[in-house]
């Protein structure tokens, strides 16, 4: 079993205050819900720098290396055809293909990974049980903590209420 907190902050200050008090204290901040866009908010939850863009760009060279190669394979050393004079292994034919399979591989992994990060493809998510959580798309500002350990749930609930939290919801949520 996880435990997972959701607090109902009453405005934005309150919010980021809250962010700092617990990470201060240890505890992981998740994820933060707000009606219309903080200021502040992006370098408060810290996030660190996706890898994303490095595995992008390792996939499209890994295709364009491996289209180069079955190339080479096919038409330098298992099927050399003599056509017009040309060398069986001329590696400006090979070029357009090679940067074509580059990229569509890659485009194809970020599109991918665009949906595992966002979590677009979950048809659940535990925030769908917390009473009251539709408060936020009219006033409420609502945070996920996560305790920093099993044991800690009730410091990381004090610290929340202690923080300035409107209500504390806790969630026992099954690990797959």
């Amino acid at each position: 079993m996880n435990r997972c907190l959701f607090g109902e902050y009453p405005d934005a200050s309150s919010l980021l205050a809250a962010i700092a008090a617990l990470r201060a204290r240890g505890h992981r901040v998740r994820e933060a819900y707000t009606p219309y866009p903080v200021p502040g908010l992006d370098e408060a939850l810290a996030r660190p720098p996706s890898p994303l863009p490095w595995l992008v760009f390792a996939v499209g060279i890994g295709a364009c290396a491996g289209a180069y190669a079955l190339q080479w394979l096919l038409n330098a050393s298992l099927y050399p055809l003599n056509v017009g004079h040309r060398p069986p292994h001329y590696p400006l034919s090979f070029v357009p293909i090679s940067f074509e399979m580059g990229i569509l591989f890659a485009s194809l992994t970020a599109f991918g990974a665009l949906f595992a990060a966002g979590r677009l493809l979950r048809l659940y998510d535990p925030v769908f049980d917390v009473e009251g959580f539709e408060s936020v798309t009219q006033d409420a500002f609502w945070l996920r903590v996560t305790p920093g350990r099993e044991d800690d749930g009730e410091r990381a609930e004090r610290a929340m209420r202690d923080s300035g939290a409107r209500q504390v919801v806790a969630l026992e949520r099954r690990r797959a």
